[in-house]
This record gives C-alpha cells, structure tokens and sequence, in this order.
C-alpha cells in the first residue's frame, strides 16, 4: 500500500512505497491513503487495530527519530516562523473528522467541477483546555468570534505559528494520548495546532461576514483572507473543511 502526504503549501504530494509490515492504512473516499500506527518502530496486532478503529479520537506522540517529527519541526520553525523549545509533536487520528473531511472535498469538486480544491496546512493558537475537544469534535464554527472577527465570524488560521502563537496561552495542563496515558507538562507550556485546511477559493474577509460570500445565495468562495495576493491569515466558516492533524506543545 502507498501513502501521500501533502507537505508545504505547494499542494505536492509525496509517495511512500516502503513496506512496512502490519501497518493499517485507511482510504478515505477521497481517495487518499492515511496511516494509522501507535509510533514509528512498533507493529500493530490485530486487536490494536480494532481498538484504534473504535476510538473516537487517537493522540499519538512521535518519536524525535522519525522524519515525520523531523517535517512538522521544520515545518513549526522554517516555514512558521516559531524560535521556541518544542516539548512534543502528536498526530492526531480521527476517523470520523476525515472522513467528513474527505467528504466535503469530494463535493466541492463535483459542484465546481475540478479534480482538486486548494488546500493548506495552517497553524492555530487555543488554550490547552479546548485540546480535548477540538481533537475530537473539531474547531467549532458557532464560538467564533471570541478573540474578535476583524474578517469574519468564522475559525481563525494562520500561515505562520509565530502569529498564532499569540493566541496560545500558558499551562501546566498534561496531554491526554493514546490508551489513556498523559504526558506531564514539566511546568508551563503551550500548544498550536497544524491544521489541514480546505482554504478553496479566498475572497477579502469582512467583520460582518458570516460566509465567504456574505449577502449572497452564491458560494463563489470557500475561505476569506486578510489580504488576497499576500494572505497570513485564513477564515473558514464550515468545520468539515478543518482536520486538526498535529498538535505541538512547546515552551
């Protein structure tokens, strides 16, 4: 089996031919492969499998030897910008989020009639205490606004993790991972997320703006931006066009 990764936002996709024994690949509907694995150098017996695959939500810390952990590092500290410790890196598995995720993708390219919508990895700032929840119900469109809605009443990314690194906050909070364990926070910490976002086509974001196409009965839009040549920051108003897939704790 094969597995594509998209890295950077050059939307590239880069295929795994190595063959790794006993690892679960799951094919979503949208036609990619995504791995499911405990870590890096562990196989998977039949009952983990299943375990896994009942589970509503998965957090599982890598492993520093890995080229994962070593791409989403870099990805944190070239491409975001962040000159700070990082403490852990988790992947975060949920299948019912990718799904639903995959979903929306098929249908935005049946409506609009392409074999591709545009999609970015972008970073978000919460406080530790909405980790749980965002891990296993994604980002919530309907508390929007919270930290204010300069381009729209939806959730809030950005390009790079230094400007979401503003909206993280400080705490001593342990993450909850895989089979139940935490991990201890070793005094405070903070957390981003690296986000998959279905970003489409962007329009200029209003405060007014609960849609990308506010006023209208038209969806020419799926995402608005701070500025449309240069955008750092992304507003995206449906929940099923976010798959939280990393969590990075640092200090």
């Amino acid at each position: 089996l094969s597995l594509k990764i998209m890295w950077h936002n050059e939307d590239v996709e880069y295929m795994d031919t190595s063959d790794t024994p006993w690892s679960w690949y799951y094919l979503a509907d949208c036609g990619r492969w995504h791995k499911f694995e405990v870590n890096g150098f562990c196989t998977l017996l039949y009952i983990t499998l299943m375990s896994l695959y009942k589970m509503c939500m998965n957090l599982i810390p890598l492993s520093e030897l890995t080229p994962e952990y070593n791409t989403v590092a870099g990805y944190v500290k070239k491409d975001g910008l962040l000159d700070k410790h990082i403490l852990s890196i988790s992947r975060i598995q949920n299948l019912d989020l990718w799904e639903m995720y995959c979903c929306k993708k098929k249908q935005l390219m049946r409506i609009q009639g392409v074999k591709g919508i545009a999609e970015r990895r972008l970073f978000h700032g919460t406080d530790p205490k909405n980790v749980d929840s965002i891990c296993k119900y994604n980002f919530d469109v309907r508390l929007a606004g919270k930290h204010g809605s300069v381009y729209g009443k939806g959730v809030y990314f950005a390009r790079h993790a230094t400007y979401a690194d503003n909206y993280s906050k400080d705490s001593t909070d342990p993450l909850p991972f895989y089979g139940g364990g935490t991990q201890s926070a070793h005094g405070s910490t903070r957390v981003i997320f690296l986000a998959r976002v279905m970003i489409g086509r962007s329009t200029l974001g209003q405060r007014i703006f609960k849609k990308p196409d506010h006023g209208s009965l038209e969806n020419n839009h799926e995402s608005c931006v701070d500025d449309i040549k240069t955008p750092k920051c992304f507003v995206v108003f449906d929940s099923n066009q976010i798959y939280p897939e990393y969590l990075i704790q640092y200090r």
